[in-house]
Parts: C-alpha cells; sequence; structure tokens
C-alpha cells in the first residue's frame, strides 16, 4: 500500500475525532501497528494530532478538530451586540483582541454579501 493512501486512511479514521489506539487504527486499515505509529509521527506535522499514554483511557491518538466559530445564525445586530460587550473588557489580552477582529471581519462579510444579493 503506498504510504500517501495509508496516511489518508489514518486520516479517515482519525476524522470523527474521537480516542483511538494505534493498534484499533492498524486493525482497521490492515498494515501493522508500527506503520500506524510511524505515519501518525509524519502526519502530526501538519494535522493537528494529539496522542497520549496511559490515564483512564490507556492512551491513544485523536484527530483534534479545527476551531471555527459558526455565526451564521446571528443577525448584524446580534453579532454587534456581542462585539460592543467584548470591546467593554477592561484589559483584553491578545487572543480576545483577535476573536473580536474575526467576529467583525466575519460581520463585514454579511454586509458585502449582502449588498451583491440587492
Amino acid at each position: 500500500m503506498l504510504s500517501r493512501n495509508i496516511q489518508a486512511d489514518i486520516l479517515s479514521v482519525l476524522a470523527d475525532g474521537k480516542v483511538h489506539t494505534y493498534q484499533s487504527i492498524a486493525d482497521e486499515i490492515e498494515v501493522h501497528r508500527n506503520t500506524v505509529y510511524n505515519h501518525i509521527r509524519s502526519l502530526s506535522y501538519r494535522h493537528n494530532i494529539e496522542t497520549f499514554s496511559g490515564g483512564i483511557d490507556k492512551g491513544g491518538v485523536r484527530l483534534i478538530p479545527d476551531e471555527k466559530i459558526k455565526v451564521g445564525y446571528l443577525s448584524n445586530d446580534e453579532l454587534q451586540l456581542i462585539i460592543n460587550q467584548l470591546e467593554l473588557l477592561q484589559s483584553p489580552n491578545a487572543n480576545i483582541k483577535q476573536f473580536i477582529k474575526s467576529l467583525s471581519s466575519h460581520k463585514d462579510k454579511e454586509k458585502k454579501d449582502e449588498r451583491r444579493i440587492v
């Protein structure tokens, strides 16, 4: 089996966001556990893959999903209210400022989309 096919299969298994063991992944895609281990090490440079050992789950691997904010269900007025309240924070850190900026850019994008429709 080609290396890129193995990696695609591994990512397909991990796509559910659940914790998997190396052995369970190997069994599912029909390769050796060490092959899975090596490919996950390689994939972890490009993908948000978390590996751990011990604990309640006895270790495993999972793909951490991209954190995206879904604000499509909010009206522009509701979105603006949230932005205004966040801007009122006494000492917002850099992460909060970035979050406000991303919300504002989403609101601006919605306005542009509305102009095209009209």
